[in-house]
């Protein structure tokens, strides 16, 4: 079966809620929510953990510290089915922690500790290990300041020079850099960014004429994640659009991460780029429906659905 390598960030996620308010200093110094549950994050992370549970044989590349944070993720990860051998450790640096607040209608807010995601660079990496795949994901754009723009251009070029078909998707990180992006962009085969993060660095764009910006930039192939919208896309000349099939949301951390992975996964099994979009969908409805970023998504049979039934 045909692989996939997931290059991007490893975050452990502690993920509180709902979390109804902040404490604030001799204001309110204890607030209490129902559950906290600590899990491995972070895009790259999200997209080979839901990979693994959907059947896609995955490698994840990434940087994490020598800690017991680090070696918890590598060991849940590996249980999945997740091959880790392209994940650095620094003894010098920490693995990167967020505290996830999840509110009670579903939003969510961030404390983040970079950690070695400070450092992570091409340098860190085994290139031809690399380059061992069939589709290559730079995830987590904006969350890598030595790994971003140039750098993570090159690295995708030299994929494509290989014939490996590289997809690209970004994080709000250390907030959203328009040259960092389109350094990138004419050297990913497919890119997928979310619509609310872009309009940072792009404001007042509808979805369409996103799509046609990213296109002038050097896009190919776009899908442009509108939320519970669903996705508008261009996969080879012309518009289109999907409905999110979403039916509860309880997190929706990680939601993106799976809609890339399922998009993946129905490029790795041969189905047309439009059709492997309702195999996204799938794969983010069903991580909707769980607290963390990639829990519960089906086998790729099930999120393929039902074959439709012979007449007679």
């Amino acid at each position: 079966m045909r692989r996939v390598h997931c290059l991007g960030i490893l975050v452990t996620d502690a993920l509180c809620g709902p979390l109804r308010r902040y404490p604030q200093p001799r204001i309110c110094p204890q607030v209490t929510a129902d559950s906290i549950r600590f899990l491995p994050g972070g895009g790259a992370v999200n997209t080979a953990a839901a990979l693994a549970q959907i059947g896609i044989p995955v490698g994840l590349f990434t940087k994490i510290g020598a800690d017991a944070n680090g070696r918890a993720a590598l060991d849940y990860l590996a249980a999945l089915g997740v091959e880790v051998g392209g994940v650095v450790r620094s003894a010098l640096e920490t693995t990167p922690f967020t505290f996830v607040g999840i509110h009670p209608r579903g939003e969510r807010t961030f404390v983040h500790t970079p950690g070695c995601n400070r450092t992570f660079c091409p340098a860190d990496l085994d290139l031809e290990l690399l380059l061992q795949a069939d589709v290559l994901l730079a995830q987590d754009l904006w969350a890598l300041p030595a790994m971003d723009g140039k750098p993570l251009a090159g690295l995708l070029a030299a994929a494509r020079r290989r014939g490996v078909v590289t997809v690209l998707d970004e994080c709000w990180g250390y907030g959203p850099r328009r040259r960092a992006l389109e350094a990138v962009l004419p050297h990913a085969d497919y890119v997928l960014p979310s619509y609310d993060d872009l309009l940072a660095i792009y404001p007042g764009l509808s979805p369409e004429d996103m799509i046609r910006r990213l296109q002038e930039r050097g896009a190919t192939n776009v899908v442009l994640k509108t939320g519970p919208r669903g996705c508008l896309f261009d996969l080879g000349g012309s518009l289109g659009y999907r409905p999110s099939v979403a039916d509860a949301i309880v997190d929706p951390t990680g939601a993106g991460d799976c809609f890339d992975a399922g998009f993946i996964a129905g490029l790795v099994e041969g189905l047309r780029a439009d059709k492997a979009i309702d195999i996204a969908l799938r794969a983010a409805a069903a991580c909707l429906r769980q607290v963390g970023g990639a829990v519960g998504i089906p086998r790729f049979a099930e999120l393929l659905g039902p074959k439709p039934s012979l007449p007679g």
